[in-house]
């Protein structure tokens, strides 16, 4: 489940990490990437308008849950989402949901591979 972990900034980062583009600090690893309803990446409009582009992770342990969950403008039926920052430098990088499952949907200009992988 996604959640905040303290040692996931204290981490050296390599090439299996994925990292917050704001501040550098490890938020996942590409192995956690999981499909949901079928599909890895997805595109989304919020109510204002704003488009999200998102990739899904089952675990982001540098994420930090922000707000009390709420089902209200799921994108996925189901589920319940709390914004999801960056624990480091508290940038928002996506959402956190749970429900059937639980997972970290990212948006992907806000995540970026270790330097060694680029």
């Amino acid at each position: 489940m996604p959640a905040s972990h303290p040692d996931a900034t204290s981490r050296q980062p390599d090439d299996s990490y994925l990292l917050c583009a704001a501040c550098n600090a490890v938020i996942t690893t590409p192995d956690q990437a999981v499909q949901i309803y079928g599909r890895h990446g997805r595109a989304f409009f919020n109510p204002a308008g704003i488009a999200y582009e998102l990739r899904c992770f089952r675990n982001a342990p540098g994420v930090s849950a922000e707000g009390a969950p709420t089902s209200e403008f799921s994108w996925f039926p189901g589920c319940c989402w709390q914004i999801a920052l960056c624990a480091a430098c508290r940038t928002h990088l996506g959402w956190l949901f749970t429900g059937a499952e639980s997972f970290a949907a990212l948006i992907s200009s806000r995540i970026k591979p270790s330097p060694s992988s680029a």
